[in-house]
């Protein structure tokens, strides 16, 4: 495994195209490690995962590490040709890495891991933190991989316009999917007492993005806000929900020992309880499909995902309809 360190400045979109199979770990010039801390641990991560669980990793030429995370994931997403959106903020918390893939078939396709300097040193120690994350992140780059090479390599990563209901629909049936496959391989590396925190963690976020998001829409009403800025603040926290909720249903088999934190994820009560329905068909079609090999994969196969991104949409009360144009009726 090769190690660097060099100013990011300096490995471009192009160089990862041109380079050939193999990782390299690289730091900007914002972080304070240097490669040779985490390439042994990363190395025996990458042959874990490989072992445990069959990851195909071929896409993967780089591992930068970082101080300042958003920053970094800008600067590539400019490099890319895509909208500078940086790292999600939310209240509950902000991401420690950030996986990005581009290619439009096999041999093109390309994945770089931007890893925040905290997540990295806590994989340099073996600790319970680093592990899963750098782990969740691998399983994004063969999800990806996976997925192209079963249903064609996307022409563009650009997302699409807000108005554009039936792709902005699918964008979110796949980031909830990606967040599930990512974190499916995540999972078994976490500690009873990470996994117990994180499920409980997972119905405040529930609960929180729903509230949050009835504010949004009872200020709508009350005319502080205009129909453009409620759809695109509800469409920035629906996907963060939809993401966590992929992530949360993937840890429901691991989680044996907080019956209680499953059930109330499952069984949501109070104000977020409208949202049964859609997170009984997120299980249901997350359990099918990753039961399944991505070669035996059907066409379409995230259709009944997209129903339940609909039926989340409900349960905070938007109701949107397509006919050429979008319609968001707020009852």
């Amino acid at each position: 495994m090769q190690q660097r360190n060099e100013a990011s400045s300096e490995i471009t979109p192009a160089t990862i195209d041109a380079s050939a199979p193999g990782i390299t770990i690289a730091t900007d010039v914002s972080s304070e490690l240097e490669p040779t801390m985490v390439s042994d641990a990363f190395s025996r991560l990458v042959q874990r995962v490989h072992t445990d669980q069959g990851l195909l990793l071929r896409p993967l030429r780089l591992v930068l590490l970082t101080g300042q995370l958003n920053d970094a994931v800008i600067r590539w997403e400019s490099a890319l040709g895509l909208p500078e959106a940086g790292v999600s903020k939310q209240p509950e918390g902000i991401p420690g890495a950030k996986t990005m893939s581009w290619g439009s078939d096999e041999e093109s396709a390309r994945s770089i891991i931007i890893l925040a300097d905290a997540i990295a040193a806590a994989l340099a120690r073996d600790h319970p933190l680093g592990v899963p994350a750098v782990a969740h992140e691998l399983g994004h780059v063969h999800d990806e991989y996976m997925r192209g090479l079963r249903l064609g390599f996307p022409k563009s990563h650009i997302p699409p316009g807000v108005d554009d209901w039936p792709r902005v629909r699918s964008l979110l049936a796949t980031i909830a999917w990606s967040e599930y496959a990512a974190e499916s391989v995540a999972s078994p590396y976490m500690t009873a007492d990470s996994l117990r925190e994180s499920m409980l963690n997972d119905t405040v976020h529930l609960a929180g993005v729903h509230r949050r998001l009835r504010q949004f829409i009872w200020s709508y009403k009350r005319r502080e806000h205009d129909l453009i800025s409620l759809w695109s603040g509800a469409l920035t926290s629906t996907s963060n929900l939809f993401a966590n909720l992929g992530r949360a249903i993937a840890r429901l088999p691991f989680s044996k020992h907080a019956p209680e934190a499953i059930a109330a994820l499952l069984e949501p009560s109070g104000e977020a309880a409208g949202w049964k329905p859609a997170i009984q068909c997120l299980l249901h079609e997350f359990q099918t499909l990753g039961s399944m090999p991505y070669a035996e994969w059907p066409v379409g196969p995230f259709e009944t995902l997209e129903e339940g991104i609909e039926l989340g949409f409900q349960a905070v009360g938007l109701f949107p309809s397509y006919d050429g144009k979008l319609h968001v009726n707020v009852p």
